[in-house]
């Protein structure tokens, strides 16, 4: 991915230097950065969700160097690389600190650096089984058109007409469907939960029950873990037909 998202010459009064008189005036501190962004996925959903907020970037960034007091701009600089790394998930940061006006006859003077690693190219098989019987048609043509604007173009499986189990209803359309991701196994989930709200899923505490969506992750590359969020491979595979045939398909 090589969308990017860039903050320039945002300038900041701190605390920084290593004479008396800079540990006891504030200086202009300027920041310039990069970091990674899915601006095809943002573009498609037009949701600030799928992309880098980079209005609290900034914020978390102004609100830090204001109450911070350093001497070399190098710790500074690797501060700010670690909070936004660790507080906004991007992969990577390229980060400027510097003090304009610091060096008598330059103007300007700090340090760039590079924290973290650049996404390779190497992507993710995503399987995704879907179901509805509720006006299942309409939901499921929607769905599959909201995933499609979000993640490109899609594998589809058969569809299937299958009982309700759990309890009794109308009758689901059920099918699977595939992409290739780079993007983090949470955007990805996040992403199909923001897909079902849009189709009107209403979510109670019934495992089993009319749905007029329901988006389930089956398989995400060769990612296997088990935690109280999620289990990969899907355990459900294994038990019920519906999402075991269409996935076979693909």
């Amino acid at each position: 991915m090589n969308d990017r998202i860039f903050l320039e010459a945002l300038e900041i009064q701190g605390v920084i230097g290593i004479y008396e008189w800079e540990r006891n005036t504030r200086q202009t501190i300027r920041i310039d950065l990069e970091m990674p962004a899915n601006a095809a996925a943002a573009s498609g959903s037009d949701e600030i969700e799928d992309t880098l907020n980079y209005k609290d970037v900034a914020k978390r960034i102004i609100n830090y160097v204001e109450d911070s007091s350093y001497m070399l701009v190098e710790t500074l600089a690797e501060n700010i690389a670690q909070i936004v790394m660790n507080e906004f998930g991007v992969a990577w940061i390229d980060l400027s600190v510097s003090k304009p006006g610091a060096v008598r006859g330059s103007k300007n003077v700090g340090i760039r650096i590079h924290r973290g690693v650049y996404e390779s190219s190497d992507t993710d098989d995503v399987f995704l089984s879907l179901g509805s019987n509720i006006e299942p048609h309409k939901h499921l043509h929607e769905a599959l058109q909201l995933l499609t604007e979000r993640f490109g173009p899609l594998c589809r499986s058969t569809v299937y007409r299958n009982k309700a189990m759990g309890f009794v209803g109308e009758d689901f359309l059920n099918l699977v469907v595939s992409f290739p991701s780079r993007e983090k196994l949470d955007v990805v989930k996040a992403a199909c939960t923001r897909i079902e709200d849009q189709c009107g899923r209403t979510r109670g505490t019934e495992k089993f029950a009319p749905r007029t969506i329901d988006i389930d992750l089956l398989l995400f590359g060769d990612t296997i873990m088990t935690t109280p969020q999620t289990t990969l491979p899907r355990p459900e595979i294994l038990r019920f037909p519906f999402m075991l045939r269409p996935l076979a398909e693909l």
